[in-house]
């Protein structure tokens, strides 16, 4: 499909119009028929498509209206995968300006304000920062190398700080799970301010902690071996 001239309304469209197969289409053309994006073949331009995603995530209360939650969640799952024109595909081509991409990730901020803090999709709110930060959680994306491997850090981490400040407990859990996996030098000591506001969630931010200790220990072993 030749999605380059696609209009926003038309992108909104592509993305959430779409038959969600029942249950009995599953069970017999198999889990794959969910998922019509990885059979989507689509041309698009790189600048225009993340001009989209950005207002996509900027004006998604709209979304909640327009869509059922079956369609919402499908084309969700469909932006966070690995297809063509996926937004998580978006964000590491270096054939688009950094500055584009930095501002489809920080527009993610009002994707969790406007919708997931209404509407988290079962847990696709919870696992939404999962699959973009376990770039760093499986060492493919590394703070040591600089570049954009510690630029796109930054700019999650401190998308993530932000959802923490919404008054919703979805979006903050989502934020927290997120840091989890993305290994920011900063997280220890946002963690430590953040409990000291919302003490209801020390106990989840102490797990954290420890968890994001016990991975730096692992991460200094690994690089010991690699030098030797």
């Amino acid at each position: 499909m030749d999605i380059t001239r696609y209009s926003f309304e038309e992108f909104v469209v592509f993305l959430f119009d779409r038959d969600v197969p029942s249950e009995s289409e599953i069970a017999t053309s198999g889990e794959r028929v969910r998922r019509w994006y990885y059979c989507t073949n689509a041309v698009f331009d790189l600048h225009r498509l993340s001009c989209h995603y950005v207002r996509l995530f900027s004006e998604s209360a709209r979304l909640l209206s327009m869509f059922s939650n079956p369609q919402l969640e499908l084309g969700f799952s469909g932006i966070v995968s690995g297809c063509s024109f996926s937004m998580k595909k978006l964000i590491w081509n270096a054939d688009l300006a950094f500055a584009y991409r930095e501002r489809v990730v920080r527009s993610m901020f009002c994707l969790f304000r406007d919708f997931f803090s209404i509407e988290p999709l079962g847990y696709m709110a919870n696992m939404w920062w999962d699959g973009l930060c376990y770039e760093w959680e499986m060492g493919r994306r590394d703070r040591f190398n600089g570049g954009e491997d510690s630029l796109m850090q930054d700019v999650m981490f401190e998308t993530m700080a932000k959802i923490l400040s919404i008054n919703s407990m979805e979006c903050r859990l989502a934020a927290l799970h997120g840091l989890s996996h993305l290994h920011h030098p900063a997280t220890p000591q946002l963690l430590k301010q953040y409990t000291s506001i919302f003490p209801s969630l020390e106990r989840r931010c102490d797990e954290y902690s420890a968890e994001e200790a016990a991975w730096r220990e692992r991460v200094k072993v690994w690089r010991s071996r690699k030098r030797n």
